[in-house]
């Protein structure tokens, strides 16, 4: 399994596009100073009764949304790609226990994306405070206040593009992945609050992985120990799914 592991590593460190990923994820911390900075220069313009209600382009932090999506597209590239390419069948050929090999390519994902996400959210948020200071800006606060959040952002950058993994795997189409993600984060969380009483609507609507982030960080409807178990769940069933679709298949 190690040297599965270790293959899947070297083919996921020599595709353009997981460069092109991780690099525009390390711009994100530069994006966002930006932001900060932008944003720190109109809060010193504005008057008091402007700061009040002060909005400018936010404390920086708002940029880790482009971060999560771009490693979502790691996650899915890393399940669609070989077969874009015709390339899984020669993955198959050489690991052909198809559960190790997916479980390998997994193994990769999530260290790759624990570690970017984890380090690009931590840089980008600690870059903004320093630009912000003691300013109103935001609503993380104090590094002592919003470090557990951002941390909780970045494990759940991890989930998300395991998410995507899983999902790449099932319909072995990068767009149809992408659209399938796109209606599992920003529709389906709509659904609960729309259709169900509260408090029901806001408590079914935490569990979605949209929503695990803040959970994690901030125990909105949640405990930190119920959405680590539901994000556990949510990347079960991504990879049950995934390592089932591709032991049914030919190719």
């Amino acid at each position: 399994m190690i040297d599965v592991i270790a293959s899947e590593a070297v083919k996921t460190r020599t595709v353009r596009s997981t460069t092109a990923l991780v690099g525009s994820c390390a711009a994100a911390i530069a994006v966002g100073a930006a932001m900060a900075l932008i944003s720190a220069g109109v809060w010193d313009a504005s008057t008091t009764a402007e700061r009040s209600s002060f909005g400018g382009v936010g404390d920086g932090t708002d940029v880790l949304f482009v971060v999560r999506m771009c490693l979502l597209a790691l996650g899915i590239l890393a399940a669609t790609s070989e077969y874009g390419s015709g390339m899984i069948r020669t993955s198959l050929t050489a690991v052909p226990a198809r559960r190790e090999l997916v479980l390998a390519k997994a193994c990769v994902v999530a260290a790759l994306t624990l570690v970017v996400g984890e380090i690009v959210a931590v840089l980008t948020f600690l870059a903004s405070r320093l630009i912000i200071g003691n300013r109103a800006i935001g609503d993380l606060g104090s590094v002592t206040d919003g470090l557990p959040l951002i941390l909780s952002e970045g494990l759940a950058m991890t989930v998300i593009a395991l998410l995507g993994f899983g999902a790449g795997l099932l319909l072995k189409s990068t767009a149809g992945a992408l659209v399938a993600m796109a209606v599992l984060l920003f529709g389906v969380p709509m659904l609960p609050l729309l259709l169900l009483p509260e408090p029901w609507g806001a408590r079914i609507a935490a569990v979605m992985p949209s929503e695990l982030a803040t959970e994690l960080g901030a125990s909105t409807h949640l405990s930190p120990l119920g959405a680590l178990v539901a994000m556990t769940a949510w990347v079960a069933v991504a990879l049950y799914l995934g390592v089932r679709a591709v032991a049914r298949r030919d190719a």
